[in-house]
């Protein structure tokens, strides 16, 4: 949204979160999705994420997620049920456990999210419900296009036709995973998603108001984990640091070890994303 010459800041519409971005834009809850909300939910105060200092140059990297009271924004169900799943207020948990800790209740997540995809009147039927009824019925489909191609083959000349069954059942299966169907709603959010994505991906990040830049950009950057361009919100940062100074701090949502600076948030939030996508959907 502009602000000024040559100045823009961001706004989120409609209460729309980053986890119901990656669900509308590919009708799925993927762990990438779940780990732009914990970032999201960081970055609006509600914990804040602490890189902890390698015993050795060999050491797996390691985070400590501490809840926080919270802002005063509202949360949507399944940002709590994450929330309550990690820790309780004033309380930690090291990534390396996040595994264990939210194994029970990344399920309840998951639906909570798909809920809210009916609820706002993007889906009329939750997406992952559409497709278990398609591929139930394609599964069905096919067995009894294999019992009915063996009968054919063995009583009749026309056990081509089976395999023709087959084939479509086959077929079927394979399309009931594009099944889900966007309402009108919904389809006018996947366009204005598109939008945003092109924006993320080419937007100067050089425009947001004196004074505020690492803030913005912070708003900013769970959205562009989610639909891509993530790097170059993330070098903006680091072009926000001007000396020589540890800057273990600097953000509000992410604290470094001692002598971190911004110019390693890209790599640093890289591992980040990547370990925390791998633990919360671990089996």
């Amino acid at each position: 949204m502009p602000t000024g010459e040559g100045q823009a800041e961001f706004r989120v519409v409609d209460n729309v979160r980053p986890g119901h971005v990656g669900t509308v834009a590919d009708e799925r809850v993927d762990p990438i999705d779940v780990t732009a909300t914990l970032v999201d939910l960081a970055v609006r105060g509600h914990v804040v994420i602490n890189e902890l200092p390698r015993e050795s140059d060999f050491a797996r990297a390691d985070w400590e997620i501490k809840r926080l009271e919270g802002s005063s924004d509202s949360l949507r169900p399944f940002e709590q049920q994450l929330l309550d799943g990690i820790a309780q207020v004033g309380a930690s948990v090291r990534v390396s456990e996040l595994a264990t800790r939210v194994q029970e209740s990344i399920g309840g997540v998951q639906n909570a999210l798909y809920d809210e995809m009916v609820s706002n009147g993007w889906y009329e039927r939750r997406p992952d419900d559409t497709r278990n009824r398609w591929s139930q019925l394609a599964l069905a489909a096919l067995i009894i296009s294999v019992v009915l191609t063996g009968v054919l083959a063995a009583f009749t000349t026309f056990g081509l036709v089976g395999l023709a069954l087959i084939v479509v059942s086959l077929g079927m299966v394979f399309v009931a995973q594009e099944m889900p169907a966007r309402t009108a709603k919904g389809a006018a959010l996947l366009g204005g998603l598109g939008a945003l994505r092109s924006d993320l991906l080419s937007h100067p990040t050089n425009q947001m108001p004196p004074g505020a830049e690492l803030r913005e950009i912070s708003e900013v950057l769970p959205y562009a984990i989610v639909l891509g361009g993530a790097d170059r919100w993330l070098d903006a940062i680091v072009a926000s640091d001007v000396d020589e100074d540890p800057d273990s701090d600097d953000l509000s949502w992410y604290h470094g070890p001692e002598n971190w600076h911004l110019r390693n948030l890209p790599d640093s939030m890289r591992n980040f994303l990547t370990t925390v996508s791998g633990s919360l959907f671990s089996r």
